[in-house]
Formats: C-alpha cells, sequence, structure tokens
C-alpha cells in the first residue's frame, strides 16, 4: 500500500498541481494580453510561446497522471516501463526554462542601460548548456526507453549538469534583478524595511526577481535524494508553470497603457495650469497698465 503512495498517489497528487498551476498561469496570461495589448511584438510572442509549452506540458502530465491511476492500474508491466509522456516532459518544461532564462537575460542587459555584458552572456551559455543537455535526455530516451529505474540511471549522471546549469543560471538572474532593481535604490527607499507595507514590496520583488524557479529547482533536487518515491515529479510536472508565472509577474509588475496615459496627462494638465495662470495673470496685468496710459 504504502508503495502505491509514494508511485501513483505521487503521480496523481502531482498531475493535480499541475492542472492548479497552469490554471493560475492562464489568469496572470489574461491579464497581461488585457492591459498590455499593445506590447511589443516580441514579449508577446514570448509569452504566447511559453503558454503553449505549458498548455502541452499539462496535457501530457493529465494524460500521463490518468493512465497511470486508472488504465494502468493494478497492471505492473504497464507500470514498469517508462511512459511516453513522462518523455514529453523531458521537452516541455526545459524548453519554457530556456526560453525564461533568455528573456531575463535580455532583461538585466536592458536594466543595466547596456552596459552589464557579461552577466548576460553568462545566463545565456548556461541556459544554453542545460537546454542541450535536456534535448539529448529526450533523444535518449526516445530512442531506448525501458524501466523508470534504468532510464533514471542512464540519464541521470548526466542530468545533474543539467540541474547544476539551470540552479547557477537561476541565481545569476536573482542576484542581477536584485541588484539593479533593489540594491541600487536603496536610497531612495521611505519606508523602514521591518514595516509590513515593506516586507510584502520586498517579497513582490523577489518574485519578480525570479526567486521561485530558483526555489523550484532546489525543491526537485531535494526531492529527488531523498526516499519519497515519485513526489519528485511535483517539480517536473509545475516547473514550466513556474517559471512562466515568473515571467508573467515581471511583465505585469509594468504600468498598464491606460494607467500610463492617464497619468502623463494629468502630470501633464499639472504642470500646464501654473502656466496658464501665470499667462492670464500677465495678460490682465497688461490691459490695466494700457487702461491706465490711455486715461
Amino acid at each position: 500500500m504504502s508503495d502505491i503512495k509514494l508511485s501513483v498517489g505521487a503521480l496523481v497528487v502531482s498531475g493535480w498541481m499541475s492542472f492548479m498551476s497552469f490554471g493560475l498561469v492562464l489568469a496572470f496570461g489574461y491579464q497581461y494580453f488585457l492591459q498590455f495589448y499593445n506590447d511589443k511584438w516580441l514579449y508577446k510572442t514570448v509569452v504566447t510561446t511559453c503558454l503553449l509549452l505549458c498548455l502541452g506540458d499539462t496535457i501530457v502530465s493529465g494524460l500521463w497522471s490518468y493512465r497511470w491511476s486508472s488504465t494502468y492500474y493494478g497492471d505492473t508491466s504497464a507500470l514498469l516501463a517508462t511512459p511516453q509522456e513522462a518523455v514529453a516532459t523531458l521537452w516541455f518544461f526545459p524548453t519554457t526554462t530556456f526560453i525564461v532564462q533568455l528573456w531575463f537575460a535580455s532583461r538585466i542587459w536592458m536594466i543595466s542601460m547596456e552596459k552589464n555584458l557579461s552577466l548576460p552572456a553568462l545566463i545565456v551559455l548556461l541556459a544554453s548548456a542545460s537546454w542541450a543537455i535536456a534535448l539529448w535526455m529526450f533523444s535518449v530516451l526516445v530512442k531506448h526507453h525501458s524501466t523508470p529505474v534504468n532510464d533514471v540511471n542512464r540519464i541521470f549522471p548526466v542530468g545533474y549538469a543539467w540541474l547544476g546549469g539551470n540552479i547557477i543560471a537561476d541565481m545569476c538572474i536573482f542576484g542581477g534583478l536584485a541588484y539593479y532593481t533593489e540594491i541600487r535604490t536603496r536610497k531612495q527607499r521611505i519606508h523602514h524595511l521591518l514595516s509590513p507595507r515593506s516586507l510584502w514590496a520586498v517579497t513582490c520583488r523577489m518574485i519578480e526577481c525570479n526567486v521561485l524557479p530558483l526555489l523550484s529547482q532546489i525543491v526537485l533536487i531535494i526531492l529527488f535524494k531523498t526516499n519519497v518515491g515519485f513526489y519528485y515529479v511535483l517539480s517536473d510536472m509545475t516547473i514550466a508553470k513556474v517559471y512562466t508565472f515568473s515571467l508573467l509577474i515581471n511583465l505585469n509588475a509594468r504600468k498598464p497603457i491606460v494607467e500610463a496615459i492617464s497619468h502623463a496627462a494629468i502630470t501633464s494638465q499639472q504642470r500646464s495650469d501654473p502656466i496658464t495662470f501665470t499667462r492670464s495673470a500677465i495678460n490682465a496685468t497688461t490691459m490695466q497698465v494700457r487702461c491706465t496710459c490711455n486715461t
């Protein structure tokens, strides 16, 4: 019974978490397209691609969970074979990870006023190497997949390099974004660090700085190295949604188009009022002087 809980039970829980995380990502994706409908085509392409990858990842994760918990339940011969859906996930979530890491690398380059090229280049290098390793693992399992234990032993000596590259890349992203958006603007803070508003702002800023994908990669290693059965699949089935969520949080943190236009209009009106008042006063004074001279 405990073996079933650690295998099929873990897979069912992971499948439900995959659907829940995808629903959350869809909500934030809808918010992005609603607020930034005139955004750059490159940004909208990146968001659309990541959402489609998350959709594919959720579908194959759901099929895997359904077949193991319903179709193949009790069939040990089917459960001992590595499912094709598990192999497919090795293409969906590493590709999503690669795209989001490239986007954050370009983000760091832009907010550094295009001066810091070394850190984004390092992130691109690590992300590319990790994606290449993931594609290699995907191709190996497509050609020679047998049982989950044998397949893990076949790919995971190299798979540790994939995990390590992603973790280092996410650490660089978090450090770079935290430096340029938080540390360099520390002098502009008006609230104490320990106030509830500041703590909430710091938490939101950490999420915007890609801390969730970094934590998810660390959780993946912990679950894989501990004796918790198939619960490490929880990170595999949700990591694509975590990266896309981090991307959408960063994009939605900007001011919406309508709000920016309204703010600019109000600001320009406030700036023009004193000028209009001054011109009116000058014109009234001029008329009084002219009347005095004529009389």
